[in-house]
């Protein structure tokens, strides 16, 4: 019988089997050749004697071989209890080998204590990076969890449905798509869909009802450490419904995932909070609450102190904010190092002015001591406000801009956090809410939307539009996890007139919107039922289920850093020949 690799057991003694797999390990005892065969499921020993001992001298790693052979038990000194096939060993009856293979670039390994190559390397090489178990049980995970929602939502009686992949451009919305030329329209472009926003509501409008989809998206950003240009997301709309409705239905998904992916219970519901008080305590709208350490203001506490940099700010009219940190640190210890690397991620951001200082027999510390020195006036103040300890540290930061403040303060205490701090669960899902519809764009000076256009506003802030769109709220809902976003959904605007409405005041005026939106705005002229929408990124949700570093290590064939991929060298030239010939194109200079 063929079986895999990993699977042979007690019940398989002295049976005849036929394994197909990679040769990983080759060890030649004299008279006897041992060999790891490994394949998707694990490892399992064969044993070569006789006249098969000298025909698998010629064997290398990494070699495909087709073996029957019968299953024994290893002699007891050979055992590996390590390895579930580790009492079993296959003594080779056939051999046939598929095809061989040139010496790997890199050890496949998985054990730790060996070294492992580069990522830039593995990437480039991914077919063979692929065959590491770690790396294995990545995919296989993120299979799990995939095939588990999709049945929660057959279950709920939700429709799988695909939208296009070729859309039309809509770059006023979003980040920056991917255009695509048309070769039969020459002159004309599809987009790659940022999400399927637009079509999922016209498939609420469609009267479908209930629609989900494990949908490929793609944003043409600037490159950053934690995204991908082409993605995944876990994407679903209703009709008929309201938050309370959505966020129950996440909730019940993911506890199922839970359940019976990762075999822990999960405490539904889980915690709201609203935007404002998540950036006024936190600095983010994606905080952390695995651990406390809120920020506090200490204007009041700091201004009769000699620290001249800090007093020029307070008399202008900014503030101070400071987070104080436990002196117990469960992950690590903060050295200056540490700090002052901190304070370099802190000016990165925008904030000109970060200091930490330390508490130590009682009194604030600082290197250098000069700036607790300055200090001193108001560090009984400080102390009593922050209700500091002994061991603890704080950092704080001055500047005119509070928001600005707040988020370069928020973001350091996400970094010390992660590093010190002390975790009150593993797993910890935050509700963010009410998030303002409209966000100033400091740059322009114009509105423009938190989320997407065609999120409705409440109903009770619809009056303040015209007169004051800062307040105006959005029914919009963000779902963190340990201080990650991990998925986001809204309500969406049915009503034409307000649809125009929101999409001039982001400066996108009727003639435009009909130009970009005809079909959306039309389609809202015939009946469209309330809708509201859900999308979890999925690449990004089962790194955090696996507690991993890199969604990298989640996608099969997934691009660098650099949005890159070495696997097959894209992005690449096309000559400008095929260009102008297929769609009417050339590739000029900038300077013409």
């Amino acid at each position: 019988m063929e079986l895999y690799c990993g699977k042979i057991c007690q019940d398989d003694l002295d049976k005849e089997v036929t394994l197909n797999g990679w040769c990983r390990y080759i060890r030649d005892h004299g008279g006897k050749i041992f060999v790891d065969l490994a394949d998707r499921t694990g490892m399992c020993q064969l044993v070569f004697e006789g006249h098969l001992a000298d025909n698998a001298k010629e064997l290398g790693r990494e070699y495909v071989l087709n073996i029957s052979g019968t299953v024994r038990l290893r002699d007891k000194e050979t055992v590996d209890e390590d390895n579930p096939t580790g009492r079993l060993e296959v003594l080779v009856k056939s051999l046939d080998i598929i095809s061989k293979s040139e010496t790997p670039p890199f050890e496949i390994t998985d054990e730790k204590k060996k070294f492992l190559a580069s990522e830039d390397i593995r990437l480039k090489y991914r077919y063979l990076d692929l065959r590491r178990k770690e790396m294995i049980d990545n995919i296989e995970f993120r299979d799990k969890v995939t095939k588990r929602a999709r049945r929660f939502f057959w279950d709920n009686d939700f429709l799988e449905l695909e939208t296009p992949t070729l859309v039309k451009d809509t770059y006023e919305t979003g980040a920056r798509p991917f255009i695509v030329p048309s070769r039969t329209k020459k002159g004309m472009f599809f987009s790659l869909p940022q999400s399927p926003q637009i079509y999922k509501q016209l498939a609420m409008m469609s009267g479908l009802g209930k629609y989900f989809q494990v949908a490929r998206a793609f944003r043409d950003e600037d490159q950053r450490e934690d995204r991908q240009p082409e993605f995944t997301q876990l994407d679903f709309e209703v009709s008929f419904k309201d938050e309370s409705y959505i966020m129950s239905l996440v909730e019940d998904l993911i506890k199922s995932i839970f359940n019976d992916v990762i075999g822990e219970k999960l405490k539904v519901p889980f915690k709201k909070m609203d935007y404002y008080e998540a950036m006024s305590k936190y600095g983010s709208d994606k905080p952390d609450i695995r651990y406390d350490y809120p920020i506090i203001d200490i204007t009041d506490e700091i201004k009769d102190s000699d620290y001249n940099i800090i007093n020029r700010v307070i008399q202008a009219g900014g503030s101070v904010k400071a987070v104080c940190f436990s002196a117990e640190y469960p992950n690590g210890k903060v050295n200056k190092d540490f700090m002052l690397s901190i304070i370099e991620i802190a000016k990165s951001n925008g904030l000109k002015g970060l200091t930490w200082l330390f508490v130590r027999d009682g009194k604030l510390n600082s290197i250098p001591e000069s700036i607790a020195e300055a200090m001193s006036k108001s560090e009984e103040k400080i102390l009593n406000k922050l209700k500091a300890q002994e061991g603890d540290i704080i950092i704080f930061g001055a500047d005119m801009d509070e928001d600005l403040l707040l988020q370069a303060i928020g973001k350091a205490r996400k970094i010390i956090g992660d590093k010190i701090g002390k975790f009150t669960e593993q797993f910890s899902f935050l509700w963010v809410i009410d998030f303002p519809l409209f966000e100033l764009d400091k740059i322009t000076g114009k509105l423009k939307p938190s989320h997407n256009p065609f999120t409705a506003p409440y109903d009770e802030d619809i009056k303040f539009l015209d007169s004051n769109p800062g307040k105006v709220r959005g029914r919009q809902f963000d779902l963190v996890l340990n201080g990650n976003e991990i998925g986001g959904g809204a309500v969406r605007i049915n009503n034409r007139e307000m649809q125009l409405k929101i999409l001039d005041m982001i400066g996108i005026h009727e003639e435009d919107a009909m130009k970009n939106f005809g079909f959306l705005i039309e389609a809202l002229s015939y009946g469209a039922p309330k809708d509201i929408g859900f999308a979890i990124g999925l690449d990004r949700f089962v790194m955090l289920l696996k507690g991993a570093q890199s969604i990298r290590d989640f996608i099969l064939f997934p691009k660098t850093k650099s949005f890159e991929s070495p696997i097959d060298g894209s992005p690449t030239i096309i000559e400008n020949s095929r260009l102008s010939d297929d769609y009417n194109l050339e590739i000029r200079d900038k300077k013409d």
